[in-house]
C-alpha cells in the first residue's frame, strides 16, 4: 500500500436507534399527577397553595427527540528518516559502530535511522438533532435500544418527532476534519479515516400542561421516557416547532436526513404533521 495515501473515507454504522421507553404513558401520567401542586411552587407562598381540584391537566403529549452520534477513527502508518544524537564522554574522539567510524568531537555522535510509525486517533460527537449543539447524551448510550428500519415504527401510532436541524453531512465533515492530522513523513504506508458509527438516537419524552383555574396560570412539565426522570426544562412540541422552524425549513431538514439515513423521509413527514397540528390549535 506504499504511497497510496488517503484514497477514501469509509462510512459505516448508519442506523436509526430507538431508546427503550421505561415509562409508558400511564406511568408518566402518574408522575404528572404527583407534580400538580409542586409544579406551581415558584408562584406560591404558604397561604396561597392551590387545591388539587383547582388544577387540571389540559394537555399531554408523547414525542420523540433525537441526537446524533458520530464516531470516527483514523490510522496513519508511515516511515521517516531521523538522526539520533547520542552523547559521549569528554575523552572520546570517535566511535566505531557497525563498521562505521563516527566523529565525536562535538561530544555527540549522530546515528541515522528510519522510523516506522503508527498513529491512531478517535473522535466522537454527540449532537442535539434539534438545536445542532453538543449535548450531554452519554447517559443514553448505555441504555437499552433497538434498531429500527424507518421512523414509521415510531410514528405509526401518531407520536410525532421533533423536526431535525442538525445536518449529518456537516457533522461527518466536522469529525473528519478533526481526524486529519499533519504528518512529518518521508513515506506514507497507509492513511485511513473511517466513520464507524453514524447513528440517530430517538428519546421518548412525555409532556403535560397544568392549568390552575382560579389564577389562570399554566405550567408545563416533561419526563424523560428513557431515564424515568423529570426534565429541568419543559415545552410542548408545537412550541419547539413554532420557536425554531418554518414549514419550508422542515422540508429541507427532512430532505437532508432522507438523503443520508434510511427512513429519513418519514421523519420529515412527522415534522410536517406536527406543524400542521399546531396550526390547527
Amino acid at each position: 500500500m506504499s504511497g497510496e495515501g488517503l484514497s477514501n473515507i469509509k462510512i459505516d454504522g448508519e442506523k436509526l436507534l430507538a431508546i427503550e421507553d421505561v415509562l409508558g404513558i400511564e406511568k408518566a401520567r402518574e408522575m404528572a399527577q404527583a407534580q400538580r401542586g409542586k409544579s406551581f411552587g415558584g408562584l406560591l407562598n404558604m397561604l396561597n397553595r392551590p387545591r388539587a381540584e383547582d388544577i387540571d391537566v389540559v394537555y399531554e403529549e408523547k414525542r420523540y427527540e433525537a441526537f446524533w452520534r458520530v464516531l470516527g477513527t483514523a490510522r496513519y502508518e508511515y516511515k521517516r528518516r531521523t538522526t539520533y544524537k547520542v552523547p559521549v564522554e569528554p575523552m572520546v574522539k570517535d566511535v566505531e559502530l557497525l563498521g562505521t567510524t563516527f566523529d565525536a568531537q562535538a561530544k555527540t555522535i549522530g546515528l541515522e535511522g528510519v522510523e516506522h510509525c503508527v498513529e491512531e486517533y478517535r473522535e466522537e460527537k454527540l449532537i442535539d438533532a434539534q438545536t445542532d449543539q453538543a449535548g450531554a447524551f452519554e447517559k443514553y448510550l448505555a441504555r437499552a435500544s433497538r434498531q429500527i428500519e424507518t421512523t414509521e415504527e415510531l410514528t405509526k401510532d401518531g407520536t410525532p418527532i421533533v423536526a431535525l436541524a442538525a445536518k449529518p453531512a456537516f457533522l461527518v465533515r466536522t469529525v473528519v476534519n478533526a481526524l486529519i492530522k499533519p504528518i512529518k513523513a518521508d513515506q506514507i504506508l497507509d492513511e485511513q479515516i473511517a466513520i464507524s458509527e453514524l447513528a440517530l438516537y430517538f428519546i421518548p419524552v412525555y409532556t403535560f400542561e397544568f392549568h390552575w383555574k382560579p389564577k389562570d396560570k399554566r405550567v408545563t412539565v416533561s419526563f424523560d421516557g428513557a431515564t424515568g426522570e423529570m426534565r429541568p426544562q419543559a415545552n410542548k412540541i408545537a412550541e419547539r416547532l413554532r420557536g425554531s422552524f418554518t414549514n419550508d425549513e422542515m422540508f429541507e431538514f427532512g430532505k437532508e436526513v432522507a438523503n443520508f439515513v434510511p427512513g429519513g423521509g418519514l421523519a420529515m413527514m412527522a415534522g410536517k404533521k406536527a406543524f400542521e397540528l399546531y396550526k390547527k390549535k
